[in-house]
């Protein structure tokens, strides 16, 4: 972890660590230096969003959503981390679609085509809303806004004569909970290439916020809405092994979602509360998690 890393975790602890200790009864040290754990910097949103949503992707880093771009970001930080964006995963809409794909012959003589089997491509629809609590915090998620859709844009080198040359392509991991992550390494982002994104600030809806710093005006969103289509790339071979008695699945039997392995292990039952798709309040934090 960082110098940085660590004094901004020591101002959250002296800033809001008591509330958290007391309202979620668990070490608010020892959760937001896992948070932090491996991140070239910490997320900024952590220090401009309600204490309740705080404390909440403090304790559950699972309800939020990480993207980072592998072919384009290059390294930051001492650490050599590839950068990251997080943010609190008020999901909308989760689609995930697999089409096998199928050429057909038609032979004389035969009522059915011979099929032919190609391969079977995965797509994923996610709508995102993300919250902005005030000024400050809306102006940090627009600088996430910004940092996704420059991932949208291939990476290029710059030659000796001056030329830019497209070098990568803007390839992007995104790591979510159980559900969106790599089969042989449920740590690591699920590889893909984003197909079409949009960006929704529903001023119509909820208005904006205004700041003014001397002659120059912003208007700042009260939630971002974010659409995203995406198409994964498998990184290793996915299918059945025929040779192996049992018929075992090659790569790893969590495909696509990470699941309990061992029998009668049961799955934690999901608080639709936690950043997972409605608003949170402070009353129900002390309420569900006191």
């Amino acid at each position: 972890m960082s110098l940085d890393a660590l004094t901004w975790t020591a101002d959250f602890i002296k800033e809001g660590g008591e509330w958290v200790s007391e309202k979620l009864g668990f070490d608010a040290t020892t959760a937001a230096s896992a948070r932090l754990e491996g991140l070239s910097a910490p997320d900024p949103t952590l220090k401009t969003a309600e204490t309740a949503e705080v404390a909440i992707r403090n304790k559950l880093s699972f309800s939020d959503i990480h993207f980072t771009f592998p072919t384009t970001s290059g390294r930051a930080g001492r650490e050599g981390m590839q950068r990251r964006i997080s943010m609190p995963a008020y999901i909308q809409t989760f689609q995930d679609t697999y089409s096998p794909t199928w050429t057909t012959t038609p032979v004389f003589g035969r009522a059915d085509p011979i099929p032919t089997y190609a391969n079977t491509i995965r797509a994923i629809t996610l709508s995102l809303l993300v919250p902005c609590f005030n000024k400050v915090d809306a102006n940090e998620n627009l600088r996430k806004l910004n940092t996704l859709i420059k991932g949208l844009y291939p990476g290029y080198r710059k030659m000796q004569t001056g030329a830019n040359v497209l070098e990568s392509p803007p390839l992007v991991r995104i790591k979510f909970a159980n559900l969106l992550i790599n089969h042989k390494n449920p740590a690591k982002g699920l590889l893909g290439y984003i197909t079409s994104f949009s960006s929704d600030m529903g001023i119509k809806e909820r208005g904006v916020m205004i700041d003014q710093a001397g002659t120059t005006g912003y208007l700042l969103p009260r939630a971002l809405g974010i659409n995203l289509s995406f198409s994964p790339l498998h990184e290793s071979t996915i299918g059945w092994d025929n040779a192996a008695s049992e018929g075992e699945f090659f790569g790893n039997e969590n495909f696509p979602y990470d699941v309990k392995k061992r029998k009668g292990e049961s799955v934690a039952p999901g608080d639709s509360m936690a950043g997972l798709g409605v608003d949170i309040s402070t009353d129900h934090v002390t309420q569900e998690y006191g």
